[in-house]
């Protein structure tokens, strides 16, 4: 007997199902592009349990025959291209045939459609025909896949928390989602509706209902276009940043891609507007002829290839970075009205700035109090404030750890030059004052234990719905390090009790650092936690570079520096002080021999 034979379709479609159907979101995916291929206007996705139990897409589109929806289970069957040449002119999201017969083996599988007169049902198990008759003549299909993975135990034991799971689907339902705002999506889970549009065209009520209304109202469109690609979209102001690309969303011809190239073509176009390890929340589409665009190089479609792919890349950063430049980025502080006034006394917060504009102004203030003992409230100038509150030291002295240096000048507002007997002395006086402050807000955030203080007002993290979604099941997670959370009934997330030791008006970044750990995957721990909060308000607090400031405030910053356990870098690493010995200048003038 020969050592090679032909497998059979089971064991074949068990295969494809491998690399078509990962998990329920994968399912949903087929499922949906199948509805939309069909012209449908209104596509519904119902789920149990995540889809783990059920998973039902319904649509309203051209419906199937009896003998097409026997035929749909085979294996390379489709409607979509019948000859080579319409690989080179794919405009259907479908076209391999592989996705319902991988489906039908891993699960039960069944089938209700109807071109409008007589109805047909069709039910497989193991990808095997078991039941079929006629049925309701309502237009469309209906496609239910229950137990997935029932036969394949090491699949189902792959897959992630149930919240992770639909946190995928959500994901992926956005998107398609903006792909066709002229269909109306509906996404349900165990009877809870999560996702919904009106199929209206209109791309912003589409964005509406996956992000906030702070974000929607900070995005702007874009447009752009050269001999061969045509571009769109909404992007968001600086302002408004993410942790990872995720929020980059890219459509080409109405096909949902990824290509990392495009995503950092995006990137590039915010690159002097983000700071390091941000990323902006944008929606791009991509029109395109079909022959540019190669959709047959991934088993789910996703990966793309384009023709011309450094003009279409060129176009997206420079389209984004002009969008950008004719923007006014100057944030907008609302004044409260004088009803809202009482939420702010609440608070301890002045009731003429916003809550993010007084964590700029008064954080110092605050820190200050909690390792001196001490107020400091006074007034000061802009410049002033920016360094530190005059009066008590902004750390607990310790031996000094540099020698005492004579201050002499300022180079281009940015570098200070002292001087001593062992020679010349160049600090950054942004890097001086990060490493001073993070010392600081690194000692008060360690100085206290964690005890926890009730809300009077809960406050909402700023979150997608798919965010939400894989939070949902981790907020344990919050509270050793002192905030308890809870979902709402708007499908939010809301802070309810933070530690005693931050003060009114900062949960808010406290409780966003520790959601932005969750997300990304890290370990939550305080100590983590304290060390990233006190370098990112180190960082926004310091005093900048190109900014004058007087003799008084210089001598103060140097006599603060020289208290640090570390002087030397910046909490990033960057040098703070530069020395050029009496001997090396002497060299570069030849005064002495090398």
């Amino acid at each position: 007997m020969g050592k090679i034979i032909q497998l059979d379709d089971n064991l074949s479609n068990l295969i494809a199902a491998g690399e078509v159907v990962e998990n329920m979101a994968s399912v949903v995916k087929e499922l949906v592009e199948n509805a939309i291929d069909a012209n449908a206007q209104t596509v519904r996705i119902d789920l149990l349990e995540a889809g783990l139990n059920e998973i039902k897409v319904t649509d309203d589109g051209d419906g199937m025959g009896k003998d097409d929806m026997k035929m749909a289970l085979r294996r390379h069957a489709t409607s979509k291209i019948r000859t080579a040449q319409d690989l080179f002119h794919i405009s259907s999201l479908g076209f391999r045939g592989e996705a319902l017969p991988s489906i039908a083996s891993v699960s039960h599988l069944e089938m209700i459609s109807s071109e409008g007169d007589t109805g047909y049902r069709v039910f497989f198990l193991k990808g095997e025909l078991q039941e079929e008759g006629e049925y309701g003549p309502k237009k469309g299909t209906t496609i239910t896949v229950r137990y997935l993975f029932y036969n394949t135990p090491a699949r189902l034991k792959h897959l992630k928390a149930t919240t992770t799971e639909l946190s995928y689907i959500v994901d992926y339902v956005n998107k398609i989602a903006l792909s066709h705002p002229d269909i109306g999506f509906t996404l349900t889970n165990d009877g809870r509706t999560l996702f919904r549009t009106s199929g209206d065209d209109d791309y912003r009520k589409v964005l509406a209902n996956i992000y906030s209304v702070d974000i929607i109202k900070n995005m702007v469109p874009f447009a752009g276009e050269n001999q061969y690609f045509k571009i769109s979209g909404y992007l968001a102001k600086p302002q408004i940043t993410r942790s990872t690309r995720q929020h980059v969303t890219v459509i080409a011809n109405q096909r949902m891609i990824r290509n990392n190239k495009v995503i950092n073509a995006v990137v590039e176009g915010y690159r002097t507007y983000l700071p390091i390890g941000k990323y902006p929340v944008v929606f791009v589409n991509i029109e395109l002829d079909p022959l540019l665009i190669d959709v047959n190089v991934h088993p789910q479609k996703l990966e793309v290839k384009f023709t011309e792919e450094r003009m279409l890349l060129s176009l997206i950063t420079r389209t984004i970075l002009d969008t950008l430049r004719g923007l006014d980025l100057i944030p907008q502080i609302e004044r409260v009205k004088p009803a809202e006034e009482t939420k702010y006394q609440q608070l301890n917060l002045r009731p003429d700035a916003d809550e993010q504009s007084l964590v700029k102004e008064d954080f110092v203030n605050y820190l200050n109090d909690l390792v001196d003992k001490k107020k400091q409230r006074e007034a000061s100038d802009d410049t002033a404030g920016e360094i530190h509150k005059q009066g008590d030291p902004l750390i607990v002295p310790a031996t000094p750890k540099l020698p005492r240096l004579e201050y002499i000048g300022q180079f281009m507002g940015t570098y200070l030059i002292a001087q001593n007997d062992e020679g010349l002395f160049l600090i950054d006086q942004h890097a001086a004052a990060e490493r001073i402050r993070y010392e600081h807000y690194r000692q008060a955030f360690g100085a206290v234990a964690i005890e926890r203080q009730k809300l009077l007002i809960p406050i909402t993290l700023d979150l997608s719905n798919a965010e939400v979604l894989r939070l949902a099941d981790q907020l344990d997670r919050f509270e050793p390090l002192g905030v308890v959370a809870t979902v709402n009934d708007h499908n939010g997330i809301d802070i309810l009790e933070v530690p005693s030791w931050f003060p009114s008006g900062y949960e808010l970044i406290y409780a966003e650092e520790i959601a932005r750990y969750v997300l990304e995957g890290r370990d939550v721990r305080v100590t983590d936690i304290r060390d990233d909060l006190a370098k990112n308000l180190s960082c926004k607090h310091s005093i900048k570079a190109n900014k004058y400031i007087n003799h008084k405030e210089i001598e103060r910053l140097l006599s603060d520096l020289s208290g640090c356990d570390n002087p030397y870098t910046c909490p990033h690493g960057r040098p703070v002080i530069i020395h050029f010995t009496v001997s090396e200048i002497e060299k570069m003038f030849h005064r002495i021999q090398s």
